[in-house]
């Protein structure tokens, strides 16, 4: 089973090298590239026009190891239901990139109107898969304890993972590699966790794919993930999450993505109230980055780290929260 699992992942991450190579070519002969915000501090301009949209080389090549795997082995509803996950919020977030290439700017799909596309993606996914989630138990951290939930408490449950997953990765993912190292330390403790066929089946290709998406995306990355990518990533870890009976441990396991999500919210609730902020730039990850323009003053003391710096250090951080997140699971 070890060698098998070591074969996929390796065969899975070469083809993503490959696969990325390719992708990262075409789309810069097409001249087709990364828009940058022309307003607010200037953090980021250099990587104007740098290849973006690389989750559709993810999604890709981990749909062709599902399908090797389905045909193999005949995948139960939990490899299905983290697909669909990964599938349809990556739909979304391919939607927001193509709109914004169309318009010539960092400007997709509306706040308002990405929350509305989640929302229908939780209502499908429920409703299809009610029978199958409904009888898991959901297990209370740092102690032995589950809990099983009524239809709409569930559905709250389903809705708010998938909208925190997504939207909290798509926010991780500022810095080159950053986004795609956290989901590979989220995917090695539910590696390590469960042992069912069909979540090892899942997660093992995808490690290999991210790990090989990684060789061109880490700094200076020759390939983004795009919102597809982000939005994708998010929905498979809010499916694992959902299959395994972990929702209310994912704040641990995922723990940066908490982190960055709340120090946007504490960023904007904190300005709306005093027209003052707490942080050089938010989401957390840019207030350690080198910045051009930055006229206003801020609470917290900034350090100017070089960007590879940043990367290590936040999934160190997501490793330690992790590593809770494993001990709250099995005490």
């Amino acid at each position: 089973m070890v060698a098998m699992s070591l074969f996929i992942a390796i065969t899975t991450g070469l083809l993503t090298v490959l696969t990325a190579r390719l992708f990262a070519l075409s789309m810069r002969r097409a001249a087709i590239g990364q828009h940058i915000r022309d307003y607010g501090p200037d953090i980021h301009t250099y990587k104007k026009g740098t290849p973006t949209m690389g989750g559709v080389v993810i999604l890709i090549v981990w749909s062709l190891a599902m399908l090797i795997t389905h045909l193999l082995f005949a995948l139960t509803w939990e490899g299905i239901f983290i697909w669909t996950s990964g599938i349809a919020c990556g739909a979304i977030g391919l939607l927001d990139d193509l709109l914004s290439l169309k318009r010539g700017k960092a400007l997709g799909l509306c706040a308002r109107h990405k929350i509305l596309l989640q929302t229908v993606i939780a209502v499908i996914l429920f409703l299809v898969f009610f029978e199958h989630l409904s009888a898991i138990p959901i297990a209370i951290p740092f102690s032995a304890g589950y809990i099983s939930l009524p239809a709409v408490p569930l559905f709250i449950l389903v809705w708010g993972v998938f909208l925190a997953t997504t939207n909290g990765m798509n926010l991780t993912d500022g810095l080159d590699g950053l986004a795609a190292g956290t989901t590979v330390i989220i995917l090695f403790v539910y590696l390590l966790l469960f042992t069912l066929p069909s979540i090892r089946m899942t997660v093992i290709p995808l490690i290999g794919i991210l790990l090989g998406f990684l060789w061109l995306n880490f700094y200076p990355s020759k390939l983004f993930l795009g919102d597809v990518g982000s939005f994708a990533l998010g929905g498979i870890v809010g499916g694992l999450a959902l299959t395994t009976g972990t929702a209310f441990i994912l704040p641990l396991i995922a723990g940066l993505l908490v982190i960055e999500t709340l120090s946007v919210i504490l960023q904007v609730c904190y300005y709306k109230r005093t027209q003052k902020r707490i942080f050089k730039i938010s989401p957390l990850h840019h207030h350690f980055e080198r910045a051009k323009g930055i006229d206003y003053p801020y609470l917290v003391r900034s350090y100017e780290w070089p960007e590879p710096t940043i990367t290590v250090r936040f999934w160190l951080i997501e490793a330690f929260l992790a590593t809770i997140g494993i001990i709250a699971i099995l005490l």
